[in-house]
């Protein structure tokens, strides 16, 4: 999705400008347009790639600049004393280079919104509309500290879930690359001994030099056939119509629909929360609380809420009548509406549902490490012991 700034009249000389995603400049002015804004200006937001030479910037040294920055703001320093004080402190080249050119942007007189606009590779656009609040409401060091609290909740989710999956991820790796190993290399060494053998080779030894013979041979091009396949895979998923459908496939699989809808509801949850109490409508904060979740139907089916909350219906009957979410969410939604506190029950839902995650993922964890052991030591103990029956069986035909 392309990035497009825009200024449109809300009313008779009221003017509202902002950032806007879309894929191309007509679909801004039909979006507007549905939203009863007149656009008056709409401009694609140049990229400025962080790339060339550089490596690509981690979450969480965005989480670290975004509360440095708010704390320097909070002590009283300018947006542009504060970016000079980071920039000069940074030690991460690209984030050097970064903070640089937001610095430059400032002192030429743009907004800052505009300016991490221009960064698309580092700033979401959740990030990108929290700031925009966060200038129109003049309390930016609020706004950075709601944002790095919200990227440290993220990146500690995420880190917890690669933490769990790591083992099982190695275990799984040497398992099966012992194994080609063993087939490829090992195998074909018996192959000779067994040739001299003056009687017929057992079935599960016949198909352990079969299998070796085919990857001794044509191992290179598994290889060489691989190396384009991810690259092409890599390539068909950038697309966003693409990422829709392999976002759906992946919802299909039993064990991951579980961690993933738990975990794109507790980043729904926590982002909406952060708008809510800082005053942002419900139909902008749904708007660029969609963009912090990662998996495509999640995000088609927030961003369809949109139309329904406009005609009055409320954001528990919009996830009601979606299969997608599950009853408790619903139920704690509709509390808290009719609590008047969603922003504060809204927390608690990403709460609740964090923990839901590190539960399923340490479940996950408990019932695949069993299966893997088992799977591979099988595989190797069939392996070792198809080699060895030739030889039980001359050494039984000997006595």
């Amino acid at each position: 999705m392309r990035q497009f700034s825009y200024k449109a009249k809300l009313g008779p000389g009221e003017l509202k400008s902002g950032i806007i995603q879309a894929e191309n400049k007509t679909v801004v002015i039909k979006k507007l347009r549905q939203e009863g804004l007149y656009p008056i200006f709409v401009e694609e937001i140049s990229s400025l790639s962080l790339k060339k030479g550089y490596k690509k910037i981690h979450s969480r040294d965005i989480a670290a600049f975004t509360r440095q920055l708010a704390n320097l703001i909070h002590s009283g320093f300018s947006l542009a004393a504060a970016l000079s004080t980071l920039k000069g402190q940074s030690q991460h080249p690209s984030l050097k280079k970064l903070v640089s050119d937001l610095y430059e942007q400032i002192e030429k007189g743009a907004y800052f919104s505009q300016a991490l606009a221009r960064h698309p590779e580092a700033f979401s656009f959740f990030y990108l509309n929290m700031i925009r609040i966060g200038e129109l409401s003049g309390k930016m060091d609020e706004t950075l500290g709601r944002l790095a609290e919200f990227k440290e909740k993220e990146d500690e989710l995420i880190a917890q879930v690669k933490s769990a999956l790591t083992y099982p991820a190695f275990l799984f790796t040497s398992g099966a690359l012992s194994i080609f190993i063993l087939t490829a290399f090992f195998i074909p060494r018996f192959v000779s001994m067994f040739s001299d053998f003056d009687q017929a080779l057992p079935l599960p030894t016949r198909i352990i030099i079969l299998v070796s013979a085919l990857l001794s041979r044509f191992g290179w091009l598994l290889i060489a056939v691989s190396v384009p396949g991810i690259v092409f895979a890599k390539s068909y998923y950038k697309a966003e119509q693409n990422r829709l459908v392999v976002d759906g496939f992946i919802l299909r699989l039993p064990l991951l629909r579980n961690i993933i809808q738990k975990m794109e509801i507790a980043r729904f949850s926590y982002a909406l929360g952060i708008l809510l109490k800082s005053g942002v409508p419900m139909v902008e904060a749904l708007e660029a609380v969609s963009f912090s979740v990662n998996n495509r139907v999640f995000r088609k089916k927030f961003l369809s809420f949109k139309d329904n909350i406009r005609k009055g219906q409320s954001l528990s009957k919009c996830l009601s009548e979606e299969k997608l979410f599950p009853a408790l969410l619903v139920n704690m939604v509709s509390v808290g509406e009719e609590s008047g506190e969603l922003s504060e029950m809204l927390n608690r839902i990403a709460a609740t549902y964090e923990s839901e995650v590190n539960r399923s993922v340490k479940t996950m964890v408990s019932l695949t490490e069993p299966v893997l052991i088992l799977l591979i030591g099988g595989i190797l103990v069939v392996m070792v012991f198809s080699i060895l029956l030739p030889i039980f069986n001359i050494d039984m035909f000997a006595r």
